[in-house]
């Protein structure tokens, strides 16, 4: 699917967006994609092949940035024309821009949807040329683009209207992991089931790109971890986390986007787990993906967090995402687990700290559940 978004969280700004491009043409070789590889029994997309990655958010100086969904071509047009009107004015506004757009007879509003964010007089402005309005309140401003948008609005129209009220000081983390959020639902329905679905708005690559207006500039979200683990009680009511079946970091190289994805296999001749399908992609602006096996360039430790557990109880199992944000990799290292991930060798080691946090977000969401349940 192609999922684009923008909202205003109070004074705060963001964009958000997945990776994958998409093709009817099914004659083409499908790219690789970072959420899994399909094994020889998988089950293929029979509407669409995966053409490749693209990073779908242009940040065009510091105050001006643009997430894109539609027709390659049209958004490439569009980003000349955003060069044009930069070359002519290097100030860009939000209705400059949009203005620009629909005069231009080349490009196709039934084939691109775009979503602006601007500093315009030291205030955070959000704009759109042919995207829909997803949900709004007081504190907060959603516009969607693309055949995920319902994924979008269904994720924000969940939360309680007083999870956007949020403190000023906290609005670019809170902001940040309400997207972190959205993207962990994707992220363990895509490892899961693979091409199970079909639909190919249910696949989004295993990728997602997050931009926030912070040290006074637009800046993309980088230095993230992903995994994905079994949980349960022991005989004594503490939470129990297996070792994660999946890792995925992603981080920026100057303008490249890099994503490392590891799965994490239980061998039982050998009686330990193994990493399999460890794989770098790393996914420039213009050109081609690239895709290297078994490189350790990227350590699985970052400033982002998320884990999802999937809670295991006698009644099923659901899963519960633990998202937070860390100073730097020295205090994920120490407040998460450390990972060493080699050919043939993995060892993941969690802190106590960690287990003590999780332990308690599970068992305060359950009773918060119970407590919902109840007064129903």
């Amino acid at each position: 699917m192609t999922m684009i978004s923008g909202y205003k969280l109070k004074e705060g700004g963001f964009l958000q967006a997945d990776i994958l491009l998409t093709s009817s043409n099914k004659r083409m070789r499908p790219s690789q994609i970072p959420s899994f590889t399909p094994d020889a029994g998988s089950p293929a997309l029979r509407a669409h092949a995966v053409a490749g990655l693209c990073q779908k958010i242009l940040v065009v100086n510091d105050h001006f940035a643009v997430a894109f969904a539609g027709d390659v071509r049209s958004i490439q047009a569009v980003v000349r024309l955003i060069e044009r009107l930069v070359d002519e004015q290097p100030v860009l506004t939000g209705k400059r821009f949009s203005d620009a757009v629909l005069a231009d007879d080349t490009i196709d509003s039934e084939k691109i949807r775009i979503i602006v964010l601007s500093v315009e007089d030291d205030e955070i402005h959000i704009s759109n040329v042919y995207a829909d309005c997803g949900h709004r309140n007081e504190n907060f401003e959603l516009w969607v683009g693309g055949s995920g948008a319902g994924h979008v609005k269904a994720h924000y129209q969940d939360y309680p209207p007083h999870a956007f009220d949020v403190l000023e000081e906290n609005i670019v983390v809170h902001g940040a992991c309400m997207a972190l959020d959205q993207f962990a639902s994707h992220l363990k329905s895509e490892f899961e089931n693979k091409y199970k679905s079909e639909s190919i708005a249910s696949l989004f690559g295993g990728g997602y790109e997050v931009v926030a207006f912070y040290d006074g500039r637009f800046q993309k979200i980088s230095n993230i971890v992903y995994a994905f683990a079994d949980a349960e009680l022991d005989a004594e009511g503490m939470l129990q986390v297996d070792f994660p079946k999946c890792l995925i970091k992603s981080e920026y190289d100057g303008e490249d986007l890099k994503i490392r994805s590891v799965e994490l296999q239980f061998d039982e001749d050998f009686d330990e787990y193994v990493p399999v399908n460890d794989r770098t992609f790393t996914i420039s602006r213009y050109e081609e993906t690239s895709v290297e096996d078994d490189v350790d360039e990227l350590r699985f430790r970052g400033q982002f967090l998320c884990f999802l557990i999937n809670y295991k109880t006698e009644k099923g199992a659901m899963t519960i995402p633990f998202i937070k944000k860390y100073e730097n990799d020295f205090y994920f290292l120490f407040k998460v687990f450390t990972a060493s991930v080699e050919p043939g060798f993995v060892q993941i080691n969690y802190s106590d700290i960690f287990r003590g946090e999780v332990n308690s977000h599970v068992l305060r969401l359950m009773e918060q559940l119970k407590a919902s349940f109840n007064s129903k």
